[in-house]
Parts: structure tokens; C-alpha cells; sequence
């Protein structure tokens, strides 16, 4: 062969692998779900799409074994399951009405107890900076609740200082914090028994049809336009036999209780897109202001991204500041899920260099939900955390036919160096999302940190003198002082301490009972089996 055909291969052969490799990065980018479509109405009444897309979203139920068979009529008002009917005007305020209406009948249900939390305060608090003309959606609501919380009307009454409200936080008292959310697929059977199961759920809806502003409360309301839906409402029951028997939605409005049916209207099933972006609070807690959620998605889900195989890994870099020297307990990792179904894996690590974390200290931990939306995991195991000691949660999201498993926020203020993502989970594959690379946004996990709970004092009104000792096989400690001891164990070895107590005197008997209080903990994640025992018949060991 002559070197000038020798060369000229090996030009062809080098050119060939640059375009494959290149081909082979340009695939592994990973790409923004695309955001819905929406024409805004001429006229709107304060309802503004999702900030996602969720068409195609089908519920994971349907044609299941199991499923329950809703009766032909459901009524929250008769149950005792809503609160009053309230008055948006003149504002475009109608979406955080029905969020605070949704919140407003879970505490009703669950505690008996009716609340009149404030809209104003949603509204003018939230992270997205809206107005009262501004308009939004269940998603601004979901977002603010899960990281504040509610407060009473009392305290910030609508309308204060529409149309730019200021926000008063932390002037008012907060109430119930959200930690689950799901959004309804729109399909009939299942809204239905989210309804049944839940209470009131939060719909969208078209409400510039003819009708509608001058609806009385008489008959039933139809509109087979499909024009972008404008107005947000609350559902809140049922009844299969009216609109002439093809049965309608009962439905809960913000125009105050002149309007409709004592502010409540019928409308057929499938009009005026009511049962679209439907969505309901599933779980809910009292506020704890010793409760740290550390997050960066300020914003919360407000896009998604992957690689595009359904399956994506998700790491994000925390380093807890202000706690005290014992540490406090991180408790539950909070997620969205952006596709239903969409199943997970937690794992919780205390390195990584940029490229690969190790010195995994929780997890797996895994699930499986059947809804899009968000979700607070509790750890089986509380762990320890530091100031100033970083921690690493990696979360892998599986979504079966949805190409971007990742929830993050890409359009609130961005860190750098934060958030990471994967295609595969494996060492060497992670990049930043944020601005440390590709300048998408936060990815939305998030950490609650409490701290640790007080212990009761221990009691020495007995003979000081006890003693302990560590290490049944490893022969007996000396008396002394109460202390702290730290054993290191690697995997696969069990490692076993006893523990003595009791007065000790010459005579070997007690002189009184005492309290002896101790306390053990893993910061590696490993599950202590813990037991103890008490025999007053053994010399030396008093009841305790």
C-alpha cells in the first residue's frame, strides 16, 4: 500500500469517529420538556395554565381490579366538608381562592374545624411575585403552602392592598404546612373518587361562555366551546341524574353568594373544560417553626428535563448552617413527581467530589407514586446532620413513557453547583443543571430538618455511685463518668455493647432507684437493635 492511500484511510477512519462521538454527546444532552400552549381568553378571571405540560397524563388506575365504583351522587356541602363561599371582586383572583378553598375543607374534614385562611397572603407572599391581576394557578398555591403555610384572614384580609399587595410575612401566625399534593388525571371515574377519598378538588375552567356571569343557580350550565380554560374553581361533588340525566359536577365559585346557587353551579360533564388540570391537597401538617425545609427550587416544579429513556438520576447538594452542635434530624425528603406513574429511589451521601458520591449514609429508599405532584418521604431512620457538614441527596426518577423524570424550577434565581443530574447514576456521569454548566434552573428535592427532641433529665436522687460498661466481648470498662464513645464497623459486621447500671455499695444492695438515661445513634444509617433489662434480683442492678 502506498503511504498517500495509507494516510488518506486514516483521515476517513479519524473523521468517521469524530462524527460519532459527536452524535453520541449530542443524544446524551439533556433536553426541557416543552411548556403548554396556551392563548390567553380576552377575558380572564385570574386562572393561568400550568407551568408544565401534562397532556397524555392518564390515570395509572383505570381498568384496575380495585378501583372504587363511585355512587351516582356526592355532595360536600351536605357532608360538612366546605367552607363559606367567598368573594374575589373585582380582582383576578379566583386561583388562589380555589387553592385556600381546597385547604379550607381538608383541615374541615379531617379535624371538624372550620378556618378562614387568607388568600391576600398567597397572593402577594409567593415566590413567582404575582399580583391581583396577575393571575396563577394550583401550582404558585401548592408551592407556597408546602413552604410556609397558611395564615388566618383575620391577620391579611382580602383585598389589602390589591391591586400590588405587600407582603406582610412574617407579621401573621402560620397554620398548616402542605406535604402532599396530587394532580387528578381528566378522567371522570377518577376524579370522582378523588373527591370521595380526599374532598374538594381545584379544577380549571372556560368561563367567558354565554350564561355563565348571569347564571342564577337554576338548571344546568353547557358549553362545548374549547376555548383555553380562564377561571379556577372548586368541585366538590356530583350528581349523575341532572343535566337531563348525562349528570354534572357541583361546583364551588369565588363570586360571593348573590352569584349562581348560593355562589355554587351545576355544569354537564365535559363542558367548558371543567375536570382539566384538576389537582387536590392529599396531606397536610401544623406548622413547625423549628422545621427547616432546605430547598433551591423556589419556584418549585416549574419545568422538567432528561435525557429522554424515562430514567434519570437527580443529586443535590445541601449544607445545613444554624444548628446546634448535637446535630439535628433530617426526616423526609420531599419530591414532585412529574408523571404518573413515577417511581423512586432516595439515597443520602456524605461526599461527593463532582463526578461521584460516596459514603452513602440512608437508602435506597423506595416507592412508587400512581400521581403526578408532590410528596413528602419520611427516612424509616431520622439522621443526624451538622452545620457546615454538606450532605448529598440522590434521588433516580423512573417515568415509563415520559421523557423528562426530573422536576426543577427554571425560573427562580439559580445556584451554582448545586443541583446535578445523571442518565445513568454511575461515577463519572454527572453534570450541574444549574449554572454550573448548562444554566437550566434548580432541580426541585428538597430537605425537612427538625431538631432534636428534648430529652427528659435524668434522675440522681439515688446512691451516686453507678457504673457502665461497652464491649460484652470485649472485656469490662473501669468505672467512670458518664461519656461519649464512637465504635467504627464496616459492612457485614455486627457489633454488640452492654450496658450495667445500678447504686453499687459494699453490701451490693440498692439504697434507692435511680434514672439512668442513655441514648445511642448511627450516623452511617445502620438500624440499631436496641433492648435493655431489669432485674431487681441481681446485686447491684436497681430498677430504673
Amino acid at each position: 500500500m502506498r503511504p498517500s492511500r495509507w494516510i488518506a484511510l486514516v483521515l476517513v477512519a479519524a473523521c468517521s469517529i469524530s462524527i460519532i462521538t459527536a452524535g453520541a454527546l449530542f443524544a446524551r444532552k439533556p433536553l426541557k420538556a416543552p411548556k403548554p400552549v396556551y392563548v390567553s381568553p380576552a377575558e380572564n378571571f385570574g386562572y393561568l395554565p400550568p407551568p408544565v405540560d401534562l397532556t397524555g397524563l392518564r390515570p395509572v388506575t383505570a381498568g384496575v381490579s380495585g378501583q372504587m365504583a363511585p355512587p351516582a351522587s356526592w355532595d360536600w356541602r351536605s357532608l360538612g366538608g366546605v367552607t363559606s363561599v367567598k368573594n374575589q371582586n373585582p380582582y383576578g383572583t379566583c386561583w388562589a381562592f380555589a387553592g385556600i378553598g381546597d385547604i379550607e375543607s381538608k383541615v374541615l374534614i379531617q379535624e371538624s374545624s372550620s378556618n378562614d385562611y387568607s388568600e391576600i397572603n398567597v397572593v402577594a407572599c409567593n415566590a413567582t411575585g404575582t399580583t391581583c391581576n396577575s393571575g396563577g394557578n394550583a401550582w404558585i398555591v401548592a408551592n407556597y403552602l408546602s413552604l410556609l403555610g397558611t395564615v388566618n384572614e383575620s391577620c391579611n384580609a382580602y383585598p389589602d392592598g390589591c391591586p400590588s399587595p405587600s407582603c406582610v410575612n412574617p407579621a401573621c401566625t402560620y397554620f398548616k404546612r402542605i406535604t402532599e399534593w396530587r394532580i387528578i388525571p381528566e378522567d371522570e371515574t377518577s376524579i370522582k373518587n378523588a373527591i370521595m377519598t380526599y374532598g374538594p378538588v381545584y379544577t380549571g375552567m372556560y368561563a367567558s361562555f354565554s350564561g355563565f356571569s348571569t347564571y342564577n343557580g337554576t338548571g344546568c350550565l353547557q358549553y362545548t366551546g374549547t376555548e383555553d380554560q380562564n377561571h379556577g374553581v372548586l368541585i366538590v361533588g356530583w350528581d349523575d341524574t341532572m343535566c337531563g340525566g348525562s349528570g354534572g359536577w357541583i361546583v364551588k365559585n369565588s363570586w360571593g353568594t348573590s352569584w349562581g346557587d348560593d355562589g355554587y353551579f351545576y355544569i354537564k360533564y365535559g363542558s367548558a373544560r371543567v375536570g382539566e388540570n384538576v389537582s387536590v391537597f392529599t396531606g397536610y401538617k401544623d406548622y413547625d417553626s423549628t422545621e427547616t425545609i432546605y430547598y433551591y427550587d423556589d419556584y418549585g416544579w416549574w419545568s422538567s428535563v432528561g435525557y429522554g429513556d424515562g430514567d434519570d438520576w437527580a443529586l443535590v447538594a445541601f449544607t445545613p448552617t444554624g444548628l446546634p452542635s448535637e446535630g439535628s434530624l433530617l426526616k423526609a425528603v420531599d419530591i414532585w413527581a412529574t408523571w404518573a406513574p413515577t417511581s423512586y429511589s432516595i439515597e443520602i451521601y456524605d461526599e461527593f467530589d463532582g463526578t461521584t458520591p460516596t459514603s452513602r449514609l440512608v437508602g435506597p429508599m423506595t416507592g412508587t407514586k400512581t400521581e403526578a405532584g408532590y410528596y413528602s418521604v419520611a427516612l424509616p431512620t431520622p439522621l443526624v446532620v451538622y452545620s457546615n457538614d454538606p450532605i448529598y441527596i440522590v434521588v433516580e426518577f423512573n417515568t415509563p413513557g415520559y421523557d423528562y423524570p426530573i422536576p426543577f424550577d427554571d425560573s427562580g434565581p439559580m445556584e451554582t453547583n448545586k443541583s446535578y443530574l445523571s442518565d445513568t447514576g454511575i461515577s463519572g456521569s454527572w453534570e450541574a443543571l444549574d449554572a454550573g454548566n448548562y444554566e437550566y434552573g434548580d432541580i426541585a428535592v428538597r430537605a425537612r430538618v427538625e431538631p432534636k427532641p428534648t430529652e427528659a433529665p435524668c434522675s440522681w436522687e439515688g446512691d451516686p455511685l453507678w457504673y457502665y460498661c461497652f464491649g460484652w466481648y470485649e472485656g469490662y470498662a473501669t468505672s467512670q463518668p458518664a461519656g461519649h464513645f464512637d465504635y467504627d464497623i464496616y459492612a457485614g459486621q455486627s457489633q454488640e455493647w452492654v450496658i450495667y447500671w445500678g447504686n453499687v455499695t459494699w453490701e451490693g444492695t440498692c439504697m434507692a432507684n435511680d434514672t439512668f438515661c442513655w441514648t445511642a445513634e448511627s450516623k452511617g444509617g445502620w438500624t440499631l437493635d436496641l433492648w435493655g433489662q431489669n432485674n431487681p434480683n441481681v446485686p447491684g442492678i436497681c430498677n430504673y
